[in-house]
């Protein structure tokens, strides 16, 4: 099989922490001299590396939401990790109630060194004083840059009133998911790639009523997806709005993307496709990968779908083995009533965000050693660990490039959960992709509609939850016809007078203007 090569990051390890910084330091200076300053041992005394190197790991301990490691004896990475950190690292995670467990060790008085958060949990903790604040500590982990992907709008996800609480996941490719359409039914009925809305609306309807697949039977769907967003949202941002629940910018001021005229608009198009039976009647109950099974199966002629769902070589060898005739093509953003937009994305959106806890504090070298800890794996040499495994067993460096070992990917299908702050992705996607580069670079470029969500406080006494499942409730009856759309304005007060939207939308407003994204 052929290997693939990407570019290595070259930037070095950090090997010294301010032990000063986090409340410690023997000096009294708030400096630790570096090995080069150290004065050489006199006879009967112990050199500092020879200090560190006698002492036992340090064991840290590290909580998360997520899947488990795999037993020891599989997992390569950890034991790399502990001897180039000399440390003992204690990787626990939850799959299920994550949020129970962890308020369980916090009130027990036992939190673990280093843990995951959520937003809520983040400011919940943050103000009742039990985070450290990461601030001081942040010059001297240097692989926490922007070059790494740490930019300053990045970082804000990790902020609560001005202090640096948390060290967020970077981000993904903004956009990844795609329509996606049968070429060779194209073909078959002379028609061309749909680029406009309705366009769009056209060849699924050709789809539906034409027999693309020449059985004589009308028995193929124009489009299908999965759930709610995972279907629709392509068709909002053409009409220049966020599917709905989402705090975008207008004009320098938060709007609330259901409250948009556009909204309105979307939901009279897809309204419109459904009862002509265009969409998969079964998009909002399709869920793992039931939408690819009903695309490869030959049931439906347009597909949004992730690109590596369909052209990942493993996901290739599936639809091949169903039918290897079929021909998929992406398909660009759709032009629409409010221009040209693949999507929406989060800004404040992220996977992870990792806090260390205030009573840690007086314990500055495990401190130092958490942070550590987190800067390695963020860069350099720590960041090809977890990203690609072991030099020579699971990559080659050929003329300065990464080459994958084909052989030994399997052995590094978990290195995910050691990559704690993320990866830079088109960097990653080039070594362990580079043959499906055309396909995540083509997503890479699409026009998305910037959404700041994840930056918004939910106000007191409001179930994020319960919200956002009335208001998908409510559209779902819109798009479906079973509640007329000119009952728009009063489905909007019930989310103001219920669900205090508001004030939800007011202390977005103010978020925003303290993080900056509002002048």
């Amino acid at each position: 099989m052929k290997k693939r090569t990407a570019g290595i990051m070259t930037l070095t390890l950090l090997t010294t922490m301010l032990l000063a910084a986090c409340g410690g330091g023997s000096s009294g200076t708030g400096e630790e001299p570096t090995s080069e300053q150290q004065p050489p041992a006199k006879s009967g005394e112990t050199s500092k590396e020879e200090s560190e190197a006698t002492k036992e790991p340090m064991v840290i301990n590290l909580f998360r939401e997520g899947p488990a490691l795999p037993a020891p004896d599989q997992d390569i990475i950890l034991p790399e990790l502990n001897k180039a950190l000399h440390m003992d690292l204690k990787y626990n995670t939850a799959p299920t109630e994550y949020a129970q467990q962890l308020n369980v060790k916090i009130a027990g008085g036992t939190p673990p060194d280093v843990f995951g958060v959520n937003k809520v949990q983040m400011e919940q903790f943050a103000k009742q004083g039990m985070l450290l604040d990461l601030t001081p500590y942040l010059k001297d982990m240097n692989h926490l840059t922007p070059e790494n992907g740490f930019t300053e709008s990045h970082m804000k996800k990790g902020v609560v009133d001005g202090k640096q609480y948390a060290i967020p996941y970077r981000p993904l490719i903004p956009v990844q998911t795609t329509y996606w359409v049968r070429q060779d039914w194209l073909d078959q009925l002379g028609l061309e790639k749909p680029t406009t809305l309705d366009e769009l609306k056209a060849v699924a309807k050709a789809f539906v009523e034409r027999d693309p697949d020449g059985n004589g039977k009308h028995d193929t769907l124009g489009i299908t997806g999965n759930g709610f967003n995972g279907t629709l949202s392509p068709i909002f941002a053409a009409f220049g709005v966020a599917a709905p629940g989402q705090m975008m910018i207008r004009d320098n001021q938060v709007v609330y993307s259901t409250a948009l005229p556009e909204t309105a608009q979307a939901v009279e198009f897809i309204k419109g496709m459904i009862e002509e039976k265009l969409i998969d009647p079964e998009f909002l109950t399709n869920n793992g990968l039931m939408h690819q099974e009903k695309a490869f199966k030959g049931q439906a002629g347009i597909v949004y779908a992730h690109w590596a769902h369909i052209k990942r070589p493993d996901m290739v060898e599936k639809m091949n083995a169903i039918n290897p005739d079929q021909v998929w093509t992406q398909l660009d953003a759709m032009t629409g009533p409010g221009g040209k937009f693949a999507d929406f994305y989060d800004e404040g959106g992220t996977n992870l965000r990792l806090v260390i806890p205030k009573s840690l504090e007086s314990q500055p070298e495990k401190v130092a050693k958490v942070l550590e800890y987190i800067n390695y794996v963020s860069g350099g040499e720590g960041q090809t660990l977890v990203n690609y495994g072991i030099q020579d067993r699971n990559y080659k460096v050929v003329d300065g490039k990464i080459d994958i070992i084909e052989e030994m990917v399997t052995e590094m299908g978990h290195a995910s959960i050691h990559q704690i702050t993320g990866r830079i992705e088109m960097e990653y996607l080039r070594t362990k992709f580079g043959d499906l580069e055309p396909y995540f670079a083509f997503t890479n470029q699409l026009p998305y509609i910037s959404v700041y969500t994840n930056f918004a406080s939910t106000p007191e006494g409001v179930n994020p939850a319960d919200k956002s499942k009335f208001e998908e409730e409510e559209m779902i009856k819109f798009i479906h016809g079973k509640r007329p759309i000119a009952e728009m304005d009063a489905f909007l007060q019930t989310l103001k007078d219920t669900f205090q939207l508001d004030k939800y939308i007011s202390e977005a407003d103010k978020a925003l203007k303290d993080l900056g994204f509002i002048k």
